[in-house]
């Protein structure tokens, strides 16, 4: 069951950790396993913010390589350009060392890019580009680089008959790319795995403030489902709360410079011709930014955007326009297909949390930790642009960070054991959800459909499994009959809401 506030109420803590995202689960995990005493909140459930919301691609760094206009942008700009290449080098770096190390995490798909006689790069710009990304790798895991001409593709790759411009087609480079098969297992997992090592993690636990008393913090926060509050100390902090960082810094009472820029991503999801699966489509818009067709299990989805957002960090959803323009750009990419607008599966959109630049009015792509010494929160820290794949190292370099803040542990825990119990995708969920509800501290029915089992991201949403999964549940969870069909209710409308098709 979910522990009460209690476990932390009154108490002191080596590190605070705020957000129990990707990266606050990897710091947590990370520091309790070195020994620190940790306490781990979000102010929803761990893994429901931007970690259930990205395009799912551990990618190569492709996309990094692209000037954002003419190639003489970097002969122009060659500090941009060199990081540039620092960023492919830690894409190369992280997808190899999380194919190697997690296999079980990720699933290989084999991507497609077209060239076009029209296009924005000559096809020995595209042979080029891959041979820097293989050179900036370490040859862990390869890239499978090949580029055939638009008569070779024909009847070789699933997509070649159903392109635009046939004539103006030259030939289509592919790679082996690797996709999350379940970033919120991952840090659900990870979560459970600090726990296990010692810390305290808490789910719908807001921060509601927090002040310099003496060397430490007090942080006073509130459980959001029963109104129960609490008030702990830690030597030092965390926040890594991703699209909220700027709120939880403002809850310190002190003006702290803004860190986060937060650009939407939204996507379209469809039901594509069987011999497509597991091929995917990196191609352009026809706004010369970055667009794909992505495999998701037996579906495809198109997407994403990048639109600057500054509204609701607590309702993202795709919009009418936004369905629009995707469909408008995946027709146009693909007008063999003869996509139809009800032919739409489902949508989701989400926020990435990227670096603030007053430069850079879309926010910069790099990854960075605040020392929030410098905005008068000593001991305290911020993370902007962490990405899924290098949450490993991300977790590594914000210990390091508090380290030289925190007195050192006098042993580290004993070495964590992957639990014999995690689960996978193909695992028979009936099997595992009595154990889930006692033990994974879930709150809802959207915690065990959308993130403990996986079923939202399945054609049919979890809708038909809902009332059963409810039922049984919520027998163990103490959940009344008025409970269990209130649940059923919210998760259906919570699809609709955020993964349903607007109107037109």
């Amino acid at each position: 069951m979910r522990p009460g506030l209690d476990v932390i109420n009154d108490r002191l803590f080596d590190i605070a950790i705020v957000g129990a995202g990707i990266n606050g689960a990897a710091a947590a995990r990370t520091a309790a396993a070195a020994g620190y005493s940790v306490a781990l909140l979000d102010k929803g459930d761990y893994g429901s913010g931007s970690s259930s919301r990205s395009s799912r691609l551990l990618h190569c760094g492709l996309r990094y390589l692209a000037p954002g206009g003419p190639l003489s942008n970097f002969v122009r700009h060659p500090g941009r350009f060199l990081d540039v290449l620092k960023t492919a080098r830690r894409s190369m770096a992280v997808r190899s060392d999380f194919v190697r190390t997690q296999p079980q995490s990720v699933q290989p798909i084999r991507m497609h890019y077209p060239v076009y006689a029209d296009g924005p790069y000559a096809p020995w710009q595209i042979d080029v580009a891959f041979g820097l990304l293989r050179s900036l790798g370490d040859d862990g895991v390869s890239l499978n680089y090949r580029r055939m001409t638009a008569a070779e593709a024909q009847g070789k790759i699933p997509f070649a008959k159903w392109l635009r411009d046939q004539p103006l087609l030259k030939s289509i480079a592919s790679y082996t790319e690797y996709q999350f098969d379940w970033p919120e297992r991952v840090v659900l997992d990870m979560a459970f795995d600090a726990e296990r090592a010692g810390a305290v993690i808490r789910n719908y636990t807001a921060v509601t403030a927090f002040e310099r008393q003496g060397d430490q913090w007090e942080l006073r926060v509130s459980d959001i489902t029963t109104g129960e509050t609490a008030t702990f100390r830690a030597r030092s902090l965390l926040n890594v709360a991703g699209v909220w960082v700027d709120e939880v810094n403002a809850r310190s009472g002190r003006p702290v410079g803004r860190k986060v820029t937060g650009t939407k991503g939204s996507h379209i999801v469809f039901a594509l011709p069987p011999e497509c699966r597991g091929h995917g489509l990196a191609g352009m818009s026809r706004g010369g930014r970055p667009f794909y067709c992505m495999p998701w299990r037996d579906l495809h989805f198109f997407g994403p955007t990048e639109t600057l957002y500054e509204g609701d960090l607590d309702d993202v959803h795709v919009t009418a326009d936004e369905v629009e323009f995707i469909l408008s750009e995946a027709i146009h990419l693909f007008p063999g297909l003869s996509l139809r607008r009800e032919d739409i599966v489902s949508t989701w959109a989400g926020i990435r949390p990227l670096t603030y630049d007053p430069a850079l009015p879309m926010g910069h792509r790099s990854r960075r930790i605040h020392d929030l010494g410098q905005d008068d929160l000593p001991d305290a820290f911020a993370l902007t642009n962490g990405s899924l794949g290098a949450h490993r190292a991300t977790g590594q370099d914000l210990l390091d960070a508090v380290s030289a803040h925190v007195p050192q542990p006098p042993a580290p825990a004993e070495a964590m054991q992957d639990s014999a119990d995690r689960i996978t995708r193909t695992a028979d969920w009936r099997s595992h959800l009595a154990r889930i509800a006692e033990t994974e501290h879930v709150v809802t029915l959207d915690d065990l459909l959308s993130r403990r089992l996986g079923l939202l991201w399945e054609r049919r949403q979890g809708l038909p499994e809902a009332e059963e999964i409810a039922q049984t549940a919520g027998a163990l969870l103490g959940w009344g009959e008025n409970r269990v069909q209130a649940e059923v209710a919210d998760y259906r409308a919570t699809v609709q809401r955020l993964y349903g098709v607007p109107e037109a």
